[in-house]
């Protein structure tokens, strides 16, 4: 059975996103604008990566909640409505001689 390395987001990402924020840190303080520069982006970059799929998925979520608010208001106005209609006829029962 063949592994496959995958994508994945753990204990190193977080450590490298520190470790990146605290030499940005330093590099801007001691003016050395390259480094500066590059681990900005870094931090950037991998936050949007990291961000992107959280959003997504929080973006559905919302999404669903909204269609299923929308739905449960629906089915009240249309319970009443036809609650009203009902009112409206008379429930009888007739023969027909012969």
């Amino acid at each position: 059975m063949a592994l496959q390395k995958r994508w994945g987001f753990g204990l190193g990402t977080i450590f490298s996103l520190i470790l990146a924020y605290f030499v940005y840190l330093y590099s801007k303080k001691e003016g050395w604008a390259l480094l500066a520069f590059a681990s900005k982006w870094y931090l950037i970059i991998v936050g949007i990566i990291i961000t992107l799929p959280l959003a997504i998925v929080l973006a559905v979520l919302l999404f669903s909640l909204a269609l299923l608010l929308l739905a449960s208001v629906k089915l009240k106005s249309a319970e009443k409505k036809y609650k009203k209609q009902k009112d409206k006829y008379i429930d009888a029962e007739f023969r027909i001689k012969d």
